[in-house]
Formats: C-alpha cells, sequence, structure tokens
C-alpha cells in the first residue's frame, strides 16, 4: 500500500463508509453494498474498510442503526425537547414536517429501499419493527398525554402511522395541496379523541 493510500485510508471515516454504502443500498439495492465496489467508489484500497469494520456484515448493521438513530430518534428527541410544547402542539408539529424538501426526498428513498431489504434478511426485518415500534410508541405516548382512552391512543397512533407510509409511497403523485389536506384531516380526526379518557373515567365514577 502506498503512502497515499495509507493517508488517505486514515482520512476516510467510518461515517464515508456507512454514507457510501447507503448510497448504493439506494440507487441499487443491498446486494450492491459490497467492499470491492464501495472501495472502487471511494477510490480505496480494501484494506481501508477493515481500518473501520470487521466485516461486511457490521457496515450493514451500521446502516441500519444509522437509520434508525437519524430518522426515528432524532426527531423524537427534537420534538421532545421543546418544553413549552402541549402534547397536542408536538403532534401537529410531527405532521407538519415538510412533505417535498431534498432531505425528506432522501429519507424517504432510503426508507424504501431498506423496508425492500427487510423483507427477505431477518436482520434487517428486526430493525424496521423497532422502527415502527418506536414510531408508533411516541405517536401514542402524545395522543395518550392529551388525555385520550387508551384504546383510542393505540388505533389512532397505528392510523396515523399507516398514513405516513402511505404518503411516503404516493408523494411524488400527490400534489401539496392534497397532502396538506390528507394531514389536516387526519389531524383533525386524532384531535376528536383528546380527553376521551378523563370523560370515561367521569362516566365510570357518575
Amino acid at each position: 500500500m502506498s503512502l497515499q493510500d495509507t493517508e488517505k485510508k486514515r482520512r476516510l471515516t467510518r461515517e464515508d463508509w456507512i454514507e457510501a454504502a447507503t448510497h448504493r443500498l439506494v440507487k441499487r439495492s443491498i446486494d450492491a453494498v459490497r467492499v470491492e465496489p464501495l472501495a472502487d467508489d471511494l477510490k480505496v484500497s480494501r484494506g481501508s474498510f477493515y481500518w473501520h469494520f470487521k466485516s461486511r456484515s457490521e457496515l450493514l448493521e451500521a446502516i441500519l442503526t444509522t437509520w434508525q438513530e437519524r430518522q426515528t430518534r432524532r426527531i423524537v428527541e427534537r420534538i421532545r425537547q421543546d418544553r413549552l410544547m402541549s402534547p397536542a402542539e408536538q403532534l401537529e408539529r410531527l405532521r407538519k414536517l415538510p412533505p417535498r424538501t431534498k432531505s425528506t426526498r432522501e429519507a424517504a428513498a432510503l426508507e424504501l429501499a431498506i423496508r425492500a431489504w427487510a423483507r427477505r434478511d431477518p436482520l434487517a426485518r428486526r430493525v424496521v419493527d423497532a422502527v415502527d415500534a418506536e414510531r408508533i410508541d411516541f405517536t401514542r405516548s402524545l395522543i395518550a398525554d392529551t388525555g385520550a382512552d387508551k384504546n383510542e391512543a393505540d388505533y389512532w397512533s397505528m392510523i396515523g402511522y399507516a398514513y405516513t407510509l402511505g404518503e411516503s409511497l404516493l408523494r411524488e403523485g400527490m400534489t401539496d395541496k392534497q397532502i396538506s389536506e390528507c394531514r389536516a384531516r387526519l389531524l383533525k380526526a386524532q384531535s376528536s379523541v383528546f380527553g376521551t379518557g378523563a370523560q370515561a373515567r367521569r362516566k365510570q365514577t357518575a
């Protein structure tokens, strides 16, 4: 290995490899995410890869955990951090995330690629299932925190998430007006159950 290769190997970070692998996953498929083609993409030797990862499997796991962190946990944390917002306002903010920015388009493309991967890979399936559960639980907790009945919170969190996934599939064929209107109608329907838990308890004690 030349001195130039060694220097570039040290400059490339673990995140560089994850980003390059994620790009290949989105543009091609999980089968295209292999060490030698990635090294060619990054113009380094395969030795550079093993500087950061023990195996291809470790890289694949890193793609999934990075996606889980960026597209679920950071969004939840960002919304939760605003202590001045009520649960209803947090839910509204979640529903008003921009639909057509460059980052949301990229996120949607990655989501579709990972879900396609998960249909035939147990590791990807486990992570996707965990992400789905985290997202539904977050919405459920917001609805429940408004005083909604538990069953209503369960149903409306799942309905809301099903819409979100559907929108990601159909977004390119929808107008901005349609997206905004669908989101507004969903939020209105969800808000109709706010406080229903307290109402049920009052009826029980009456």
